[in-house]
């Protein structure tokens, strides 16, 4: 393995290193590789691609095409797939108000400006067996 995984072999096949990049149009200028203005890393992917199909034998489109798999397949190594967001359906939690009795009518709910059905007031309650489900609305007085 030449002390590398196979991973590490794949970037080092398909990814274009600094030295790529500092070179790039100076081996395209050599290689006969026309200045189309790509940027240099384009530049660099190309020459890489041109050099590949040299050494193998093969069209340059083909050696390409190799090293687009090669760095597919380093994608999930690389940039982690993330799961969409979901939206949140969840209405926010109603706003109750507990007033204790004989001061309702002291209650000022002043720059309030909350729907009316929002506001339950609670009425008498029984025993704890006897709470649940127990609350009056403004409907139900």
């Amino acid at each position: 393995m030449g002390g590398m995984t196979p991973g590490q072999q794949a970037a080092e096949l398909a990814m274009v290193k600094p030295k790529d990049l500092a070179q790039a149009k100076t081996i395209a200028k050599a290689l006969g590789i026309p200045d189309l203005g790509m940027s240099q890393l384009t530049l660099a992917m190309v020459v890489k691609a041109r050099q590949l199909a040299s050494a193998i034998g093969c069209e340059t489109r083909d050696a390409w095409v190799l090293l687009q798999k090669e760095r597919e397949a380093l994608m999930p190594y690389i940039h982690q797939r993330q799961a969409p967001m979901a939206e949140s359906k969840a209405k926010p939690p109603a706003t109750v108000f507990l007033v204790p009795e004989g001061e309702a009518d002291q209650a000022q709910l002043a720059d309030f400006s909350a729907d009316g059905d929002d506001i339950e007031f609670v009425g008498e309650l029984g025993a704890p067996a006897q709470q649940v489900g127990r609350m009056k609305s403004d409907d139900d007085a």
